[in-house]
This record gives structure tokens, C-alpha cells and sequence, in this order.
């Protein structure tokens, strides 16, 4: 192959290596460091990859960095032996590729959702392996291979956007309209979501449900009513979206351990 077809000494991204393993399950492997960065990636079978102490339980679809110039250890599953593609990436802007990408010493597994990525390493180690060198088509999967890794982590990073913006409008409109009777059906018809998706996104942020969200705005309110007013029992209820005074009796002894009366005359205390 023409020197200048051989990408393995191009300047901002070039490949050093790329290579396949079966595994099979006493597979011992030793690891030497090397001088620019490997990406692994793992397409059948488990197996655990250990760095900086932390141990990494991995899978199909899972992708492990090691660092350049960095020790690590990895094993396949003596169950299910796992099979990966692995390249060595090197070039000035490979560190920057590969942060943007989310790996990091700190992050050192992504997962691919798309399962795009095994074509990409694939590819290339299939390419690598026909022509003896990595020629221009290799070099365009490692950027085909980086396109996919950093548009999977744009579209989580929205995802999550979205779902914090989910969370943000629900509970806007809860505390603008906690003063009805409304349900958590009409709280999650407001955010445009159905109510179990509402409240799966709730308990996935370490978040009180939507319900819980609702009777603690509700009972927080009513405790300043309490305290900082005349108000019956009943005009309270109602301000704070309880049609039965006894329903809000039992809603205020339930959250904060006293009634409501007892709880004015106790000062809150």
C-alpha cells in the first residue's frame, strides 16, 4: 500500500493497531501498556474489566478505554466468555475525540444503545486484517466510529434535558395549582406524559412521586395557614385543594403526626 494510504502516521487521527478475541473462559490476560490509547469493544459474552481498582461488570455492546501509557486488567465470564474488537487510536486529536465521546481515566466504559458502533470495529479490524495496513476506508470508520460515540452522548445529554424539564414543569404545576382538586392524571396530561411514565421519571431522579409532590406542597401551605392565620379547619382545606375537611384532617395527621388543630395549638412545634 502507498505510504500515503496508510493512515497509521496520519497527524490528528491515526490507527496503531486493531485485532479480535474469542475468548475462551480461562483466558489469562497480560496486559502491556501502551503509547496511545485502546478502545475495546465488546460484541458477545461478559467480562470484567478492572482499572484504577474499580471493577467493571461488562457486556454485548459495552466499550472500555484504556488510556495511553495506563496499566489494566480484564478476564472473560468463565460462564459466558465474552469476544471483543479492540484499535489502537493515536493523532493530536484523539484525547479530544475520545472526551468528547464521554471516556475519560474517570469514565472509562460507555455503552453502545445503537449497537452502530461493532460495525465501525468490525470494519476496520476486517480492512486491517485483508490489507496488511490501515488505509483511508479504516480511517474513515474511526470517524464514522467517533460520530456514533459522540452523537449517542448529544442525544442522552438531551434526553436527560428533556426529562429534568419534564420533572420542572410538573412540579410548576403543582405549586400553581395545588389549590384545586387536580389528580396526578391532570398534572402528567400538563407535561404532555402519561402518569406512570410521570412517575417512573421521578423515581429515576431520586425524586418523591408526583403524588407525594402534591400532598407536600399542599401540607406545607397549610401549615402556614395554621400558623399564621385565623382560618378554620375547612377554609383551609379548601384553600389548599381538599373538599372534605376530614380527607384533609387525615392527610395533614398522616404527614406531619398531629392534627391540624393540635398542630396550631402546639405552635408547629
Amino acid at each position: 500500500m502507498s505510504s500515503i494510504l496508510d493512515v497509521s502516521s496520519y497527524l490528528e487521527l491515526s490507527l496503531q493497531e486493531s485485532g479480535r478475541e474469542i475468548c475462551i473462559a480461562d483466558k489469562h490476560i497480560v496486559f502491556t501498556p501502551k503509547g496511545y490509547p485502546l478502545l475495546h469493544y465488546v460484541y458477545a459474552g461478559q467480562g470484567e474489566f478492572i482499572y484504577h481498582g474499580k471493577k467493571y461488570q461488562l457486556k454485548a455492546g459495552d466499550c472500555f478505554l484504556i488510556p495511553s501509557g495506563e496499566d489494566a486488567t480484564y478476564r472473560p465470564s468463565s460462564e459466558n466468555p465474552w469476544s471483543y474488537f479492540w484499535v489502537g487510536l493515536g493523532g493530536t486529536k484523539v484525547e479530544g475525540l475520545l472526551e468528547s465521546a464521554g471516556f475519560s481515566s474517570e469514565n472509562p466504559v460507555c455503552h453502545d444503545k445503537s449497537k452502530a458502533w461493532k460495525n465501525c470495529f468490525e470494519s476496520i479490524y476486517e480492512s486491517y486484517f485483508i490489507n496488511g495496513a490501515f488505509g483511508l476506508d479504516c480511517l474513515a470508520e474511526a470517524y464514522h466510529l467517533f460520530a456514533e460515540m459522540i452523537g449517542a452522548k448529544r442525544d442522552v445529554s438531551l434526553e436527560a434535558a428533556t426529562e429534568r424539564g419534564h420533572i420542572q414543569a410538573a412540579k410548576a404545576y403543582i405549586r400553581n395549582n395545588f389549590q384545586f382538586p387536580i389528580t396526578i392524571v391532570d398534572v402528567a396530561h400538563s407535561v404532555g406524559v402519561s402518569p406512570n411514565y410521570l412517575a417512573n421519571l421521578f423515581a429515576s431522579r431520586g425524586e418523591n412521586s408526583p403524588k407525594r409532590y402534591l400532598t407536600q406542597v399542599r401540607m406545607e401551605v397549610a401549615s402556614k395557614l395554621l400558623l399564621n392565620g385565623s382560618s378554620s379547619v375547612s377554609e383551609i382545606a379548601r384553600a389548599v385543594g381538599y373538599s372534605s375537611p376530614l380527607h384533609f384532617s387525615k392527610a395533614f395527621s398522616l404527614y406531619y403526626g398531629v392534627s391540624p388543630l393540635h398542630y396550631r395549638a402546639q405552635g408547629g412545634n
